[in-house]
């Protein structure tokens, strides 16, 4: 049982009240049995039930006002008794009487006083001699008056005697028996608080292990996602790589099919150049032939031009032997005229007139059908003029055409020169490409076989991450199995007294609830100072006000326990600062362990005592811790200290800065990863991470 000396006392108090309530009613039974009997009178019975009975209730109202631990008790029980027992002594009969105060002195032993059983030594003996003198005085002495007496003061002075000796050999005793429990409790409050240290530890041991391996199963989950995903990926890239292979093996058929067609483009364009060399030489040939042609019929046109001009002049004549003839006839017809005159001797003269009339009919005859004649062949000529006109056209336009043609033939033979120039470049980098074509597919061989290779390293490795899983979930059950029996640990320890106030410290957070008839309200605040039984807190949102109705509950965080006292009494201090007195041992419980979710937001901490800032990212974040990174070598050293974070483009608003101390530090290659603490756990966070993430 746990050792408290007000309770002590309360059960000293009991027992004594128990003892002297037992007594007083024996003794008042057995007077009014008297005072039924005829030997006490009335006015007797009730002075003594007076001075037995007002005492006692005296008594039941100190303790209600005092508290059943009161020392007053013994004080009051020793006075009032006292006076009781010296009525009584005075009015007894009998000498027996003097014993009826033995129970009682024998009840001051638990007090362990030496005074105050001293103290009722000395009355009892001068209440013993008292009675004696007045039996003496009065002349009420008998034989058995003086031995009485002797018996009365002999076996009082021994009682007291061996109550003192037992009394000094209880606490001799008891200082024995302290000394050695002091020295066993040294090295068991010396253990305990090893005990306490190391369980501290173990706990942010635990606390670090449990988080690291929550974040290695993370880690792990996402290794096996990204595993799995790997493993999916890979058997895509086999099979591309394997229709790949395929591909390119027909392309390499595709291509070697093109080298053969390129060698057979090769020699068609070696024949086309040769051909467009003839058809050049051929088409210079035709413009000769075609020049020569043009020069003839321009000799055709001059020609036919002198066969117009001499056409003209055959005309010509024709009219004159037109004119000539029809002079002819009309000389003809003179001369007939003429005849006629003559009679007959012109009737030769009339035969040659006639005949030269017919000669001249017949001339002109002819003269008609010859001008008939050479109109016909004017209108042959004109129209063989126009066409010897158009044939020159066309062999002009013919000849610019040929021209043209053998322009473009000159172009293409030199295009086509070129162009076998770079056929013949083609079907080099086509050869290239084909030695190329080889060489990757060899390659790509190569290629699907160490993805083969990899597929099964990866298989292997998604294998073993599973494993690790495995061992990581493994662990933390273990953890969890530990951390259970270190909270169950932690709370004996507190049930045993062995945590207390001492164990705050300047610093700490701490939580007031203030419970009235209107309901209830929490303070947060920290520790100031301790004194003693007291502290002397802070809090951080006004409105808190002392009130005598109220009850006050208190939440200390210490280390990674909370410690809670029912009932503490609050008081103003100074500097706006409230006083906060404890009794008795508080409560400990090891605080709970939430779910982690992870974070990828940039985020700015400040470590409190140094004031300095650095940049980082968060990693995760619970109801009542936080994880982050930073490249800043300041943190090297920074486990234990106060942090300050602000997330950035954090969803939760009122969460966006949050405050914790600093259990581990991480130096990952100048990447520090820190693990947090919060100061107390925040339900909002809880509702965050739960709604938003599951594990």
């Amino acid at each position: 049982m746990e050792y408290n000396e007000k309770q002590f006392q309360s059960l000293a108090n009991k027992l004594a009240m128990t003892v002297w309530i037992i007594l007083e009613t024996i003794l008042t039974i057995a007077y009014i049995i008297e005072v039924l009997g005829g030997k006490k009178t009335v006015d007797f019975l009730i002075v003594l039930l007076i001075l037995a009975w007002l005492p006692i209730i005296i008594s039941f109202i100190l303790l209600k006002v005092k508290g059943t631990h009161t020392w007053l008790l013994r004080e009051v029980i020793a006075i009032g008794y006292g006076i009781f027992f010296t009525y009584v002594m005075f009015t007894a009969e009998t000498a027996i009487t003097f014993s009826y105060v033995f129970p009682i002195a024998g009840m001051m032993i638990l007090y362990k006083n030496k005074k105050l059983l001293t103290r009722i030594e000395i009355a009892n003996i001068l209440v013993i001699i008292g009675v004696f003198a007045k039996t003496m005085i009065t002349g009420q002495q008998t034989a058995r008056t003086m031995p009485d007496f002797e018996v009365q003061l002999a076996c009082t002075l021994l009682c007291y005697f061996a109550y003192r000796k037992a009394l000094t050999y209880l606490m001799k005793s008891e200082t024995a028996l302290l000394a050695s429990v002091q020295g066993n409790l040294n090295k068991v409050v010396n253990t305990i608080e090893t005990v306490k240290g190391a369980s501290n530890s173990i706990v942010d041991g635990i606390t670090v292990v449990r988080e690291l391996s929550e974040e290695n199963r993370q880690s792990a989950n996402s290794v096996v996602d990204s595993m799995e995903q790997l493993t999916s990926n890979n058997e895509v890239l086999r099979d591309r790589t394997n229709s790949s292979l395929e591909m390119t093996q027909t392309i390499n058929t595709q291509v070697e099919n093109a080298a053969a067609l390129m060698q057979e483009i090769v020699v068609l364009m070696q024949q086309s150049v040769t051909n467009a060399k003839q058809s050049s030489e051929q088409l210079e040939e035709v413009v000769q032939s075609t020049n020569e042609m043009a020069e003839l019929s321009a000799e055709v046109e001059q020609i036919l031009k002198e066969f117009r001009t001499e056409f003209d002049m055959v005309k010509t004549e024709t009219s004159t032997i037109e004119s000539i003839t029809s002079q002819t006839n009309l000389l003809a017809l003179n001369a007939s005229i003429e005849a006629a005159r003559a009679g007959e001797a012109g009737k030769g003269f009339a035969v040659v007139a006639d005949e030269i009339r017919n000669l001249s009919t017949g001339t002109k005859d002819s003269s008609t059908s010859i001008m008939e004649a050479l109109t016909h062949l004017e209108a042959t000529s004109d129209r063989m003029m126009d066409s010897i006109s158009k044939t020159l056209e066309l062999i002009n336009g013919t000849l610019t055409k040929v021209l043209q043609v053998n322009e473009s033939v000159t172009n293409i033979t030199q295009d086509s020169i070129k162009l076998g120039d770079n056929i013949q470049v083609v079907d080099a980098a086509m050869q290239e490409v084909e030695k190329s074509n080889r060489s990757m597919v060899e390659n790509m061989q190569q290629v699907s076989e160490v993805m083969q290779d990899m597929t099964a390293s990866i298989a292997d490795a998604d294998e073993n991450t599973k494993v690790m899983r495995s061992k990581y979930e493994e662990t933390s059950t273990n953890v969890a199995t530990i951390e259970t029996v270190v909270g169950k640990l932690i709370e004996e320890l507190g049930e045993g007294g062995f945590m207390g106030v001492k164990d705050v410290e300047a610093g700490m957070r701490l939580t007031l609830t203030v419970k009235t008839e209107e309901g209830q309200e929490e303070y947060n605040g920290c520790v100031v100072e301790r004194r003693e039984d007291e502290i002397i807190a802070e809090f951080e949102s006004e409105g808190l006000k002392v009130s005598k109705t109220a009850e006050y509950f208190l939440n200390v965080i210490v280390a990674n326990e909370m410690y809670l006292w029912d009932c503490v009494k609050v008081s103003a201090a100074s500097n706006d600062n409230f006083k906060i007195a404890i009794e008795g041992n508080p409560k400990v419980m090891n605080r709970r362990k939430h779910p982690r979710m992870p974070l990828n937001n940039r985020c700015t901490a400040i470590i409190e005592e140094t004031g300095t800032e650095l940049e980082g990212k968060m990693i995760n974040i619970s109801a009542g811790g936080f994880s982050f990174l930073s490249y800043d070598a300041a943190l090297r050293g920074s486990k234990g200290k106060n942090v300050t974070v602000k997330i950035h483009n954090f969803d939760l608003e009122n969460a966006s800065e949050i405050q914790g101390c600093i259990i581990r530090v991480t130096n990952n290659d100048g990447q520090y990863i820190l693990g947090c603490r919060m100061f107390e756990e925040r339900a909002d966070i809880q509702e965050y991470v739960k709604e938003k993430y599951s594990e």
